[in-house]
C-alpha cells in the first residue's frame, strides 16, 4: 500500500542522507527524519559543478537528475539558483545496496577531483 512505499522510500532518502552527508564538502537539501518529505534527496558538493556531477554519477549507472530540476523558487529559496542541485528520486524499487553504491561512486568522484 501507500503507506508502505513511502515509509520505504523514506527510509532510503534516510540512508542516503547518511551516507552522503559523511562525505566532506557535500551539502543536503532534505528535511531531517523526511517526515514531510517524498523520497527525494538533493545535493551539491563545494566548488564543484552540479552537471558534471550528474554526468559523471549517470555514467556510473546512477540515475540522478542535475541542475535546476524546474523549480526555480525553490532553488532560490534554498540558495542554489546559480548552482542548482544533483537529486536523488527514490522508488519503491530501489534498494539499500544502491545507495551504498551511488554514495560510494560519488566520493570516489569527487577525491578524483
Amino acid at each position: 500500500g501507500i503507506d508502505r512505499i513511502a515509509g520505504h522510500e523514506r527510509r532510503l532518502a534516510m540512508r542516503a542522507e547518511e551516507q552522503l552527508g559523511g562525505i566532506d564538502g557535500v551539502e543536503l537539501f532534505c528535511e531531517k527524519g523526511f517526515d514531510h518529505q517524498t523520497g527525494v534527496l538533493s545535493f551539491r558538493a563545494a566548488g564543484r559543478d552540479c552537471e558534471e556531477l550528474g554526468e559523471r554519477l549517470a555514467a556510473q549507472g546512477a540515475a540522478v537528475r542535475a541542475g535546476l530540476h524546474c523549480a526555480p523558487v525553490a532553488h532560490r529559496t534554498a540558495g542554489t539558483l546559480e548552482t542548482g542541485t544533483v537529486r536523488l528520486s527514490l522508488s519503491p524499487f530501489n534498494t539499500y545496496a544502491e545507495i551504498a553504491r551511488t554514495a560510494r561512486v560519488f566520493h570516489e568522484i569527487l577525491r578524483a577531483g
